[in-house]
């Protein structure tokens, strides 16, 4: 059951990782982890919807989605203007820091919580610890190409 003060008035929701119902959301607080797996969700409201209710999304998940639009528009911006590929790489490689900090962050969580989440399906175990391993390494790997790009 939600608290009194909650954010989030009259719906049960969930944890957008995990499933795991949110019973209490600290009021004043965006950003809070989940009890269950540790991962940072923030209140949003939907794009489509500006009048509905407000609803929790996976921070990780939005760095994915930032990560993914700058990304399109960098590539846009290259093609369409003239943008010098010393230019392209430099930006790329600051882009690269949204994306490393998140598979480190969720690598990290996931070889602790020994849950992972990756295509949509929720893994525990030595699966999730494989899968969060490989997270990590991957993230950890973006994070040195960061350093690799800044010193072109």
């Amino acid at each position: 059951m939600l608290s009194p003060g909650s954010a989030i008035p009259n719906c049960r929701p969930e944890c957008p990782y995990c499933g795991h119902p949110v019973t209490q959301w600290r009021r004043g607080r965006s950003v809070q982890e989940c009890w269950r797996c540790l991962r940072p969700m923030i209140v949003m409201r939907s794009p489509t919807d500006w009048n509905g209710p407000r609803r929790l999304r996976s921070l990780f998940d939005l760095g994915f989605a930032v990560y993914g639009l700058l990304t399109v528009s960098l590539v846009a911006t290259f093609a369409l203007t003239g943008l010098t590929p010393h230019a392209f790489a430099k930006w790329f490689s600051v882009l690269l820091f949204i994306v490393g900090s998140a598979l480190v962050g969720d690598g990290l969580l996931g070889l602790r919580t020994r849950m992972d989440r990756t295509c949509g399906r929720l893994r525990l175990g030595r699966c999730a610890l494989a899968l969060a391993s490989a997270k990590l390494l991957g993230g950890t790997m973006a994070i040195l190409l960061i350093g690799v790009g800044l010193m072109l």
